[in-house]
């Protein structure tokens, strides 16, 4: 993964930690749902970032092991759970090579962080190298339906210069079932934004609000109306959708 991924990152990582929707985010129940943790499930969260994934996950099953290519997202990972009392590893490694042994882990999981990938057919392949038989690997990230996904991952550039590409829900079972598993389930969840609501955990003074508006207002109406985007009092608004999927490594 690319420098600017972790400069962008190292910066703003203690937005990511008190960032509510990374905490505590619809996804995240959905996902919870879907992989069904254990007792004995034994968990690799990619791209944890500062945890909140893993910390949700820990009290019910066995293990958790977190690894990210920032530092800084993982120092504060490891802040919050010792302040949280939660028994977790860090591990610095890229989400396409990971110096884990094969067939370690009962889940993977990855959270609105695959957008940022560089390599996501290697992330794939290397989160089922780790996964036992059987093991479930849960992921959520932004979407949107064909063509708009074209026009989200146009405004999250502007926005972040370390992201890289989101795909369509169709597009993630598609590389998912290419990397050798078997889709389980794909749901999408979706919330109504104002652009400063969409810009959070990053601070608007970072980025040009009036660039922004002025790509998604230039957009094709098939891709502006995939976003569903409308104005109101507070300014334009669109919708973001996430995308969960779970699948099982045969």
């Amino acid at each position: 993964m690319s420098k600017d991924v972790q400069d962008f990152f190292s910066r703003h990582a203690a937005g990511y930690t008190a960032s509510q929707g990374h905490r505590a985010g619809q996804d995240l129940a959905v996902l919870t749902e879907l992989v069904q943790p254990q007792p004995d499930d034994r968990l690799v969260d990619i791209a944890a970032g500062t945890g909140h994934t893993a910390f949700h996950l820990r009290p019910m099953i066995a293990e958790a092991v977190l690894v990210d290519i920032t530092q800084a997202m993982l120092d504060e990972a490891t802040r919050l759970a010792t302040e949280r009392g939660l028994a977790v590893t860090t591990l610095l490694a890229d989400a396409a090579a990971v110096p884990l042994p094969d067939a370690s882990f009962t889940i993977a999981t990855c959270r609105r962080a695959a957008h940022h990938f560089e390599d996501i057919p290697g992330f794939l392949r290397e989160t089922r190298r780790l996964l036992a038989p059987g093991g479930r690997l849960a992921i959520s990230d932004m979407t949107a339906d064909d063509p708009a996904v074209d026009l989200l991952n146009r405004i999250e550039r502007v926005r972040d210069s370390s992201h890289r590409s989101a795909l369509s829900p169709k597009g993630w079972r598609a590389a998912v079932e290419a990397a050798g598993f078997a889709v389980q389930a794909v749901e999408t969840r979706s919330e109504d934004l104002s652009l400063t609501r969409w810009l959070s955990p990053i601070p608007p003074g970072e980025v040009e609000l009036a660039s922004i508006e002025s790509v998604l207002r230039a957009a094709p109406a098939a891709e502006r109306e995939g976003l569903h985007m409308h104005d109101e009092s507070d300014g334009l608004h669109f919708v973001k959708s996430w995308a969960v999927l779970v699948a099982v490594r045969p």
